[in-house]
């Protein structure tokens, strides 16, 4: 919603990203140290539960602040203004320099929404508790773990594979169900970015993440 379309996308990208190392790690075994370490399931799990909140405040900021954390586009006399843009041509800026400074902005904003993307997944240690859960069901349905007659080099090579195919099957879903959740959304910006929808929005979304992260960090389970 901040970001539009194509941060949305960068967003999904991230996550995915993120899963997909959990996923890389739990077929490795390196998630099973993990939790079976106490200390550094403490740490992961606190340093997510801090990221969570980090983001949560800076929605709850801009909520207080009110606007869109969106660079403007230049408009030019030949284009037609953008649904929800309320700048004129007369006053908006443009030219080469603007132009230069925007597409500075977009690319900016893209990484940083992939890297918001990515630190949420891959700093959430329960993702790699639902890995090291499911995946062993995984290999073993597929008869690699055991397989007759196969090296136990061969039978871990078979699992670590059936695992990522695993993965990258989720990660598939995810990209195509969210990318057409963030164009969807951006379709209706012009309603959403509206200044009392926006900050209603980033206060509720910024007072759950708070509160999502609070709670990772109180869990005892």
């Amino acid at each position: 919603l901040r970001m539009g379309a194509r941060g949305g996308v960068a967003t999904t990208l991230g996550c995915v990203s993120g899963l997909l190392v959990h996923v890389v790690c739990s077929g490795l075994g390196v998630s099973a140290v993990l939790v079976h370490s106490a200390g550094a399931f403490h740490v992961v799990r606190l340093v997510g539960a801090a990221y969570l909140v980090w983001l949560g405040v800076r929605a709850l900021h801009s909520a207080w602040k009110g606007g869109p954390d969106v660079p403007a586009a230049p408009v030019t006399h030949d284009a037609p203004t953008a649904p929800g843009v309320c700048e004129t041509p007369s006053s908006a800026p443009s030219g080469p320099a603007h132009w230069r400074a925007y597409r500075a902005a977009s690319r900016g904003m893209v990484s940083r929404a992939w890297m918001e993307g990515f630190l949420s997944n891959v700093l959430n240690p329960k993702v790699a508790v639902f890995y090291l859960a499911v995946l062993p069901n995984v290999v073993a349905a597929g008869g690699m773990a055991g397989a007759d007659g196969a090296s136990g080099a061969g039978a871990l090579g078979g699992a670590f594979v059936r695992a990522c195919l695993f993965g990258g099957m989720q990660a598939v879903v995810a990209v195509l169900w969210f990318s057409f959740l963030s164009v969807s959304v951006h379709r209706a910006r012009a309603t959403l970015l509206r200044p009392g929808v926006q900050r209603a929005l980033e206060g509720g979304v910024g007072g759950l993440m708070v509160g999502f992260g609070l709670r990772l960090a109180l869990d005892r389970g």
